[in-house]
């Protein structure tokens, strides 16, 4: 009498891939994926089973994360420190939050100290009627629309115009 081996060959009868998929930033400035590609082949045998899988590595940029750009337009020296206005360049920035606007002021006052005031708008026209007493209908829109926030005493940022949700943030905090 013979011996008969029989070889059979099992593909998995699951609908379920095993696809995984694990994204990490790292401080080096880059992006790393990797995947389990499934349709790896398994086989069964009367003495073994094999398992085989395939994994693929992408790794691509991460975004550098910055803030709007600014220029100082205006800057009087007063007693306890000057005040300033601040004209953000709107082609540095897709959209703007109010982390933006606080990084904006902490750069201001750590680089260009003493700075007692400041005021940040995105427009000329409202930086010219940032200090009209008495604003005519069209300075008024414009300082309406473009007034971003203003600084107080050096530390206190008070969000204004559109950003007035946002309230009052303290500086180093």
């Amino acid at each position: 009498m013979g011996l008969a081996v029989f070889l059979i060959a099992a593909c998995s009868g699951d609908d379920e891939s095993d696809d995984s998929t694990t994204t990490s930033a790292v401080d080096s400035g880059t992006i790393t994926t990797l995947s389990t590609a499934a349709g790896g082949t398994e086989t069964a045998s009367a003495d073994t089973d094999t398992t085989t899988t395939t994994t693929t590595t992408t790794t691509t940029e991460a975004p550098e994360l910055t803030f709007p750009e600014y220029a100082i337009i205006s800057r009087e020296p007063g007693d306890d420190g000057d005040v300033v206005v601040v004209l953000l360049d709107p082609t540095t920035y897709e959209s703007l939050s109010d982390i933006d606007i606080h990084n904006v002021m902490s750069d201001l006052v750590e680089q260009f100290s003493p700075v007692n005031e400041a005021h940040i708008v995105e427009t000329q026209e409202a930086a010219d009627a940032l200090f009209v007493e008495d604003p005519s209908e069209e300075e008024a829109t414009a300082l309406a629309a473009s007034y971003i926030a203003r600084l107080e005493e050096g530390f206190r940022i008070v969000y204004v115009g559109r950003f007035e949700e946002s309230g009052v943030a303290i500086l180093g905090s």
